[in-house]
């Protein structure tokens, strides 16, 4: 047998007996949820520009030293002693990305045509935003930041995704207008909605994951999941 096919069975049927044993217990505890609300995945909201310049770094390794917020997001202050860190991920533009605008004269009238030539996207870390709790045990700071490591290298591969599907998506994409700044903004705003929507969809990926390795400490099943993106990203790579 393959021996990616073998490992993704031997996941797949992990997660199958853990989510048993979970909803035993859900039973005893009169049907709490799976993953706590606070819990489940966040994103960032992507940027609307076309250029991909920003705050943030692209994917790499992380450090603790890459959590600078001083504390969590409002609405998540009253579970800080819940949560051990809160990464602050979202996808955008690559800067080599390229939108083109070009005039025309219709009847007397003037109109602008714009599209997207050359794009692609990238997963970005915000360190500004993303928190790591002081309270995190000695012994338990490697397993959580390798955990936040494959939250990156999740919406790394989700960018990657949506950079192959939008150059086909985009190849007969126009944005007609009389005005230059209106079809500047259609064309940022097209950028944004594929970003969120790939978010989005990879959603249940990182609600998965946390199911498997945040509702228990869990080396063992954290460890296939990081070999699993690494052996993801090596396939991906540009």
């Amino acid at each position: 047998m393959d021996p990616r096919l073998q490992k993704n069975y031997k996941i797949f049927f992990r997660r199958r007996l853990k989510r048993m044993a979970l909803v035993f217990l859900v039973g005893l505890l009169a049907g709490c949820a799976q993953l706590p609300e606070y819990a489940r995945p966040q994103f960032r909201s992507p940027g609307s520009g076309i250029s991909g310049v920003g705050e943030g770094f692209t994917y790499r390794p992380l450090t603790i030293d890459d959590f600078r917020a001083a504390s969590l997001p409002e609405e998540y202050d009253r579970y800080d002693h819940h949560i051990n860190a809160h990464s602050c991920i979202s996808i955008r533009p690559a800067p080599e990305s390229q939108a083109r605008i070009t005039q025309g004269i219709y009847q007397g009238q003037s109109f602008f045509v714009g599209s997207i030539p050359k794009v692609s996207f990238q997963a970005v870390f915000v360190p500004g935003c993303s928190w790591w709790s002081p309270e995190v045990p000695e012994q338990r700071k490697a397993y959580v930041l390798q955990h936040e490591q494959i939250h990156f290298a999740l919406a790394e591969l989700s960018a990657r995704q949506l950079t192959r599907q939008a150059r086909e998506e985009l190849k007969d994409y126009l944005a007609i207008n009389n005005s230059y700044r209106e079809v500047q903004a259609e064309l940022a705003a097209k950028l944004a909605s594929m970003a969120r929507a790939a978010m989005e969809t990879s959603f249940d990926e990182h609600t998965d994951f946390d199911e498997d390795t945040s509702l228990f400490y869990d080396p063992r099943a954290q460890r296939e999941w990081l070999e699993d993106v690494e052996l993801r990203l090596a396939e991906t790579a540009p």
